[in-house]
């Protein structure tokens, strides 16, 4: 229970959110409620009225105060709020839809309706920044509902891969943004992201990808290297190395590469060169051997 103002307490009703996980499947929305009582008063106004009552009240204000500026004072302006409110005018009830990983107490406390208790003082676009500030928050929606209730509905973001920037794995969506922070053993269907900068450049490496879908299954992890180029480390053992330019013909060179001939396994494949593939033997499984052990084994065509 939190207190707004005098007379006035404010009722959290919302269910206990879960906690966040990185599910790609769609599933149904709760809807949660915060009710504000309000000393019992319910009565409903229409608006004409209201205007009329605060535009009276802010006149009989100022002229008590003696004010001669065109601005109400604070002070005004709390006592035509708390006339708004008398007149079953405030804010006292948030319908929130259209989250899952979202908490309710983070979108609650970004509405900050003990700030604005009546829709004189509540700014709707500010609100609306402040909840799409929210990580999982992509886009979010308030209709003022006459005369006490604000709907607000929010759209999440859609998780795309898991990144690993030094020891820490964060959940990213297409854009790069960062959702959430994961284990570093968690199981996901989600493509691997590793090194600086990878997260806001992985969309366009797999929109690539997508036309190679042999070559993208193969794809352990995507590594960003020197914030440039793109190193493919395989599941069977192995890496693709691409260069900074050209990135769909090596993309497509790879992938014909790796269809056609199958002792390419546990070794690198070298496109950094425009229209020349070296393989690097790996011994032992360990890291590339140098260029002592390259070995051109195509030029031009693949």
């Amino acid at each position: 229970m939190r207190q707004i103002g005098p007379g006035q307490t404010l009722w959290w009703r919302a269910s206990r959110s879960p906690t966040p996980r990185p599910v790609l499947k769609a599933a149904s929305v709760d809807i949660r409620r915060r009710r504000v009582a309000s000393a019992g008063l319910w009565r409903r106004i229409p608006v004409l009225p209201l205007i009329a009552l605060a535009v009276v009240g802010a006149a009989g204000v100022l002229v008590v105060a003696g004010s001669r500026t065109a601005r109400p004072t604070p002070a005004a302006l709390a006592e035509i709020e708390h006339m708004i409110d008398l007149a079953g005018y405030g804010l006292t009830q948030v319908s929130l839809t259209g989250h899952r990983f979202t908490s309710d107490s983070d979108v609650f406390d970004a509405i900050d309706l003990a700030s604005a208790p009546t829709i004189l003082s509540f700014d709707s676009r500010a609100t609306r920044k402040r909840i799409e500030a929210l990580a999982w928050v992509d886009r979010a929606s308030i209709e003022r509902v006459f005369p006490d209730r604000l709907e607000v509905h929010v759209t999440e973001r859609t998780p795309f891969a898991v990144w690993r920037l030094g020891a820490r794995h964060f959940l990213v969506d297409k854009t790069g943004r960062v959702l959430a922070t994961m284990p570093a053993n968690t199981t996901t269907t989600l493509p691997r992201l590793a090194g600086e900068g990878a997260a806001m450049a992985a969309a366009a490496l797999f929109d690539l990808l997508a036309g190679h879908p042999d070559l993208m299954r193969q794809v352990d992890v995507a590594e960003r290297v020197g914030g440039r180029r793109w190193t493919l480390r395989l599941l069977g053992g192995g890496a693709v190395e691409l260069p900074a330019d050209g990135l769909g013909e090596a993309l497509s060179r790879a992938a014909a590469l790796l269809a056609t001939s199958r002792e390419t396994g546990g070794k690198d494949l070298d496109l950094r060169v425009a229209g020349r593939t070296l393989v690097r033997e790996r011994r032992g499984g360990g890291p590339p051997t140098g260029h002592a052990a390259d070995a051109e084994v195509a030029t031009g065509g693949i």
